[in-house]
């Protein structure tokens, strides 16, 4: 039973906000504590707490994909997230701003169920990654000599743009924009996908969360790491990055079963008509 729920919402947006305030009274009507976050407190003039303090048993988010990944990387605790869709893409949100109020009322009668998604450790003083783990150079026109090691066997060496490692949600995301194969997140598997090889030969990998990946930059240069598109640090060499499974898991309260209803949103925001 959920006794204290924290709202987080984008605040760029009005209708947002706007939404997050009813939400709050809706919440606060069912007699449960409600707090919201330090951004959106401002906003409506109220006090709230943050993110990296708060302790509850819900996080309700009012956003886009943006929105919860900062979220995520902002939360000092593991606290499952319910997501309204306030953004183009989507793929994270369980229902729309028109279904909020009927799916609240499903989440506080205990209908509903919990989504357990993997993330991605580094070697690195980085935090985890729901999504991906990208390496590359600083100059984002400059290519690296890259090599990648799958428990301890070299699966590739080439010149990339970049290589990203990424998770069965984030296959979705920069990975499939790189030409990787989308994976149902019900599957333990991560991706290794290049960026835009010099070799041909270099195609995505699939392989077990049970297994290390290493990556070698063997340039001589400023790399950059981005985890999740939020959090990014510079590192020189030598450099080598370890990437396995984080003991982590990102926990989504879902009402119903939509992976493939949350991939034609993010198939819909190409210009094919699916």
């Amino acid at each position: 039973m959920f006794r204290k729920v924290v709202v987080v919402s984008r605040v760029d947006r009005e209708d947002a906000v706007k939404l997050s305030s009813q939400i709050i009274d809706f919440i606060r009507g069912k007699g449960l504590t409600v707090t919201p976050e330090n951004r959106l407190a401002s906003k409506l003039g109220v006090e709230g707490e943050s993110l990296n303090r708060v302790k509850g048993d819900l996080v309700v988010v009012v956003g886009g994909d943006g929105t919860v990944l900062w979220t995520i990387h902002n939360m000092a605790t593991q606290i499952p997230l319910f997501v309204i869709k306030f953004g183009r893409v989507g793929f994270f949100a369980d229902v729309t701003p028109e279904e909020a109020f009927s799916a609240l009322e499903k989440v506080f009668h205990g209908n509903y169920m919990l989504e357990e998604c993997l993330m991605l450790k580094t070697s690195l003083d980085l935090p985890e990654a729901l999504n991906e783990v990208r390496i590359g150079t600083l100059v984002p026109q400059q290519m690296v000599d890259i090599s990648v090691f799958v428990e301890g066997e070299r699966v590739a060496k080439d010149r990339v743009d970049a290589i990203v490692v990424a998770t069965p949600v984030g296959s979705s995301a920069y990975a499939l924009s790189a030409g990787a194969n989308i994976v149902d997140p019900n599957l333990e598997a991560f991706l290794i996908v290049p960026i835009c090889p010099l070799s041909s030969n270099f195609k995505p990998h699939v392989i077990p969360t049970n297994f290390t990946v290493t990556i070698k930059p063997e340039s001589q240069t400023e790399y950059l790491v981005l985890v999740d598109g939020q959090i990014k640090k510079t590192f020189t060499q030598p450099l080598t990055i370890k990437i396995w499974k984080s003991e982590r898991k990102t926990v989504f309260v879902r009402t119903r079963k939509n992976f493939y209803e949350r991939l034609r949103r993010r198939l819909n925001v190409s210009c094919v008509d699916f």
